[in-house]
């Protein structure tokens, strides 16, 4: 439980990173 807990947090902070390098770049 606790490993998907932290996948779940880490894909959370990955797409909160895409998502500001994508506004930056555009």
């Amino acid at each position: 439980h606790y490993n998907l807990y932290i996948n779940v947090i880490r894909k959370a902070e990955l797409a909160q990173e895409l998502g500001l390098s994508q506004r930056q770049i555009k």
